[in-house]
C-alpha cells in the first residue's frame, strides 16, 4: 500500500500519510462489542481488510498533510518511535517522518500541528523518541482542545499507560509553549477550520477543508468503521462518551448529506479517502474516492 495519497480540495493539498498498519491483540469483536452480534459479521463484509489474522482488528494509522497557500499543516501524529506509549499495544514503530519525506516534506517545514485527541496513537509522533523528548517539529505551534487536555489529566490517574501519555507526550509540549489551547470550532486559515467533535473522547476534534467548491473532512476516530456511517449509535469500545459520539456521528453524517461529494477522510479505514453516498437502504454508505 501506497505510504503516501494525495487529494487536491481547490487551492489545498492534502496528503494521507500511512504511518503504519498492524494486527492488533485486540480481536475486531472486542473492538467493536457495542455492534449488534446479529450483523456484527456481515457488517465487516464491507471492509474485510480490517480484519486481520484469527480475527484480529487490522488497525491503520495515519496522520494528513495539509499544503496551503499561508504554511504546511500536519494533523495528528501517529504511534511515534520505540518508547512511546503507543510501543505497549502497537507492534511496530511509527514511520510518519518517513512518509513525509515522500511527501517532500521536512519537520522543519511544518508550522502547525493539529492534534485531533490525545490518544497515543494520534499524539504520541508529537515529541521525540528521545529519554527527554522534545516536540518534534521544532517551528510548529501544535493546537489541541482544553477538554482533552483535562481529560488526559484525569486518565493519567486511572491507568499506567494513560500516565504515560500525559508525561511523555503532552508535558513536554505544555512545558515548552508550544501548545495552543482551543474551547471549541477555530479557524486556522482560509478554507481550514477545526470543529469540536467530542465524544470519541471530549476533546475530539475533525477538521473541515473547503476550496473552490470542493470539500474534504478529516474526521479522526469520529468514525472507527464504516457501519458507523450507516449506523452512528453503534459505539466503539474506546469512545469516551458513547452518547456524545454517536451525536457526533449523526451530525457529521447529516452535514455530509447537505454537502454531496464531500471527501471524508477517517483515521484508521484502509482507504484514506472516500464519500458518503445512500446506500440500497437509503443509509449512508461509504464509498472510495480515488486520490487525485
Amino acid at each position: 500500500m501506497m505510504r503516501v495519497t494525495w487529494q487536491d480540495v481547490g487551492h489545498l493539498r492534502v496528503a494521507a500519510l500511512l504511518d503504519g498498519e498492524a494486527d492488533l491483540g485486540t480481536s475486531y469483536a472486542e473492538a467493536f462489542a457495542g455492534f449488534p452480534a446479529e450483523t456484527l459479521a456481515s457488517s465487516w463484509a464491507t471492509m474485510p481488510s480490517l480484519e486481520g489474522a484469527s480475527g484480529a482488528w487490522h488497525l491503520y494509522s495515519r496522520a494528513w498533510l495539509v499544503l496551503h497557500p499561508g504554511g504546511v499543516v500536519l494533523v495528528d501524529t501517529g504511534v511515534g518511535g520505540p518508547r512511546a506509549p503507543a510501543s505497549s499495544w502497537f507492534p511496530e514503530p511509527g514511520r510518519l517522518h518517513e512518509a513525509l519525506r515522500e511527501a517532500g516534506t521536512t519537520p522543519d517545514q511544518i508550522d502547525t500541528v493539529v492534534i485531533t485527541h490525545v490518544h497515543d496513537d494520534h499524539l504520541s509522533g508529537a515529541v521525540t523518541d528521545d529519554d527527554a523528548p522534545v516536540p518534534a517539529f521544532p517551528r510548529a505551534r501544535y493546537l489541541l482542545q482544553r477538554d482533552d487536555i483535562a481529560f488526559q489529566r484525569e486518565a493519567a490517574d486511572e491507568s499506567d499507560e494513560d500516565r504515560e501519555i500525559l508525561e511523555r507526550s503532552l508535558e513536554p509540549l505544555l512545558a515548552t509553549g508550544v501548545v495552543e489551547t482551543l474551547d471549541g470550532h477555530h479557524t486556522l486559515a482560509d478554507g481550514i477550520e477545526l470543529r469540536h467533535a467530542p465524544g470519541h473522547t471530549p476533546g475530539h476534534q475533525i477538521v473541515r477543508l473547503s476550496s473552490r467548491g470542493r470539500r474534504l473532512t478529516i474526521t479522526a476516530d469520529a468514525f472507527l468503521h464504516p457501519a458507523q456511517l450507516a449506523h452512528p449509535d453503534w459505539p466503539a469500545e474506546t469512545d469516551a462518551h458513547p452518547a456524545r459520539a454517536a451525536a457526533t456521528r449523526r451530525e457529521i453524517v447529516a452535514s455530509l448529506f447537505s454537502n454531496p461529494g464531500t471527501v471524508i477522510s477517517p483515521t484508521h479505514f484502509d482507504e484514506p479517502f472516500g464519500t458518503v453516498v445512500p446506500g440500497p437502504d437509503g443509509l449512508a454508505a461509504w464509498r472510495v474516492a480515488a486520490a487525485n
